[in-house]
């Protein structure tokens, strides 16, 4: 669960210059990877642009966009329509969004009341106090996409740097320690799953489901 020692708070512009990750549990038990990453304003200029690139193309890379916004500041609707231009901008504007309205203990009811109707899909929540944190947790766990790859593979010792690569990186279901190496137990992407191929014992891609 997130508290108040997982949350970065400033009330400027860049507050954040690099990338803070870090690892969060959702209520089943599937472990999710978090990156903050710097904020975003409209027409951003060309030279932010270059300097923070690592920044965005960790956004672009993303499978889902945790996108946080001020709903006590008058200009919200402003901030969010900013933001989702910058996605589009950097190639992300595909990548599933979680809108959450943070900030919701500034605000009246009634301000609270117009905010959500203007943006019925998003999640009210305040990283101050708590609120609305667990229905986030929630809804996160039904909007992440799940890797399509799911695979079982005999890592060697020596490749150590796999393994915790993919408890970054991958969804682990099991793992067990073998004479010959670890046998981990995952679904993975196609690009986590290419780099596997060597070690792989079985291997299918995740169906998709239809309505």
């Amino acid at each position: 669960a997130l508290t108040d020692a997982d949350v970065l708070v400033a009330d400027q512009l860049f507050a954040t210059l690099d990338p803070t990750t870090r690892r969060i549990e959702l209520p089943s038990g599937r472990a999710a990877t978090v990156s903050d990453t710097v904020g975003f304003v409209s027409k951003l200029p060309h030279d932010l642009v270059e300097a923070f690139r690592s920044t965005l193309e960790e956004v672009a890379r993303a499978d889902l966009v945790l996108h946080v916004a001020d709903v006590s500041s008058r200009g919200v609707d402003r901030q969010v329509r900013a933001v989702r231009s910058v996605l589009d901008d950097i190639g992300a504007g595909g990548i599933v969004e979680v809108l959450v309205l943070n900030k919701v203990d500034l605000v009246e009811p009634s301000e609270l009341d117009t905010s959500r109707a203007r943006f019925p899909n998003a999640v009210v929540a305040s990283a101050l106090t708590g609120e609305g944190i667990e229905g986030l947790l929630e809804r996160l766990e039904r909007d992440l996409p799940r890797p399509p790859v799911e695979l079982r593979a005999l890592i060697p010792y020596d490749r150590e740097d796999l393994v915790a690569r993919l408890h970054r990186d991958a969804d682990i279901l099991e793992t067990e320690h073998t004479d010959d190496g670890t046998i981990v137990h995952a679904r993975v992407g196609e690009r986590e799953a290419a780099e596997l191929a060597p070690f792989v014992l079985s291997s299918r891609p995740r169906r998709a489901s239809t309505a």
